[in-house]
């Protein structure tokens, strides 16, 4: 399949971003990683900000969380593992890991990355949860909520120091989560 100019901009804007930083990146590297001209760039992207807002909101795991919600699962256990190995394989690339995490820095900087990101956390990752609750008719507090997401992206943060592989921390979170709701 041939990449479209503009998917060459957006790979080469990733690996220049995740090494350099929104705004320590120019658009002069970003057109020479790509192999494009400066003025192609900002062809496609009439501003660094239109740019970096794209980047940002390609390394969201929105998509992700919303396609394992799509699937039918027959315990809590099999939904919260998999919709957290959806998330945790999203992060494999060190690239996006980078770009997550800058990409959450910047979220009150680009409001439609922020939006996304709570669009993520509390919105797609809350209706999981609501089903979890039903599965298991109890209920499924805030802050287990969000210590299941915290888990995730501590995870993500320092995945080349973790003993665990993905598969492993996962299932560990999820029966960890489970034991304390149950009980």
């Amino acid at each position: 399949m041939v990449e479209s100019t503009e998917e060459k901009i957006l790979k080469a804007a990733i690996k220049v971003f995740a090494k350099k930083g929104f705004d320590a990146a120019t658009t002069d590297e970003i057109a020479s990683k790509s192999g494009v001209s400066k003025g192609t760039v900002f062809l496609y992207f009439k501003r660094k900000d239109a740019l970096i807002e794209r980047v940002a909101l390609a390394s969201v795991p929105f998509a992700e969380i919303e396609d394992s919600m799509k699937k039918h699962y027959s315990s809590p256990q099999e939904l919260l593992f998999n919709a957290g190995m959806a998330f945790l394989n999203r992060y494999r690339d060190q690239d996006l890991r980078s770009l997550l995490i800058m990409s959450m820095a910047s979220k009150d900087r680009y409001r439609r990355v922020g939006k996304s990101l709570q669009g993520s956390c509390f919105n797609s990752m809350g209706k999981m949860f609501d089903e979890v609750e039903k599965m298991i008719g109890k209920p499924f507090s805030e802050p287990l909520r969000r210590a299941y997401f915290g888990s995730l992206l501590c995870y993500v943060v320092w995945w080349e120091y973790d003993k665990m592989t993905p598969d492993e921390y996962c299932r560990t979170l999820v029966t960890g989560l489970l034991k304390a709701i149950r009980a």
